[in-house]
């Protein structure tokens, strides 16, 4: 079975597929009431409470184990910060997913209570965050999840892509392309630094 065989078996062509990231702006939502939110064991608003003592300005940058799962690609270019949650087998069927369509593996990344020291141990050139409450605690920011996505952020002078969490693609199907778009820019640019300044 090949892999497209095998994405389309999983319904995910074809959101999946390689391509360019999206040009235009998304609109951002305005009616948070109507934007479910689901992490098993957290509430929202206390979620993005816990994740604001993550950020401060004095360094070192501090996590709690309880708050965030880190996912490291076994090449150590990718560090994926994800709630910490139970996931559901479908939702870790759904992240897997995400890791095959990239080609790459991951790893839980050995916890340290300095995420700079997990960079700087795994050698980490890029970062995805997953999750609006894990995007605005690693950013210090109270901007909501749409107009984080589609750019290029800088955490501790490395740079973070932002996108959806799994258990909100699997509650709207849509979604799914627009997190590819995230992580085809989060491919393009760790393949243009990975290339270097063309002469």
């Amino acid at each position: 079975m090949t892999r497209e065989d095998m994405l389309r078996e999983l319904e995910l062509l074809p959101a999946w597929q390689l391509r360019e990231p999206m040009k235009e702006k998304v609109a951002a939502i305005t009616d948070v009431g109507r934007v479910e939110t689901r992490l098993v064991g957290f509430q929202p608003d206390l979620q993005v409470q816990l994740l604001e003592g993550i950020v401060k300005t004095s360094a070192p940058i501090t996590i709690k184990p309880q708050i965030l799962t880190l996912m490291v690609s076994e090449s150590g270019e990718y560090l994926f910060v994800l709630p910490n949650a139970t996931m559901r087998m479908e939702e870790t069927q759904l992240l897997q997913n995400i890791y095959q369509a990239m080609r790459i593996k991951v790893k839980v990344a050995e916890l340290s209570e300095n995420i700079a020291d997990i960079i700087q141990t795994n050698q980490v050139k890029l970062l995805i965050a997953m999750g609006e409450a894990t995007a605005q605690g690693l950013l210090n920011s109270t901007e909501n999840l749409e107009n984080l996505r589609g750019k290029l952020h800088t955490f501790l002078n490395i740079k973070l892509v932002v996108t959806y969490d799994v258990s909100h693609l699997l509650q709207n199907l849509r979604d799914k392309a627009k997190a590819w778009d995230d992580l085809c820019l989060a491919m393009q640019h760790l393949n243009s630094i990975s290339i270097g300044p063309q002469i």
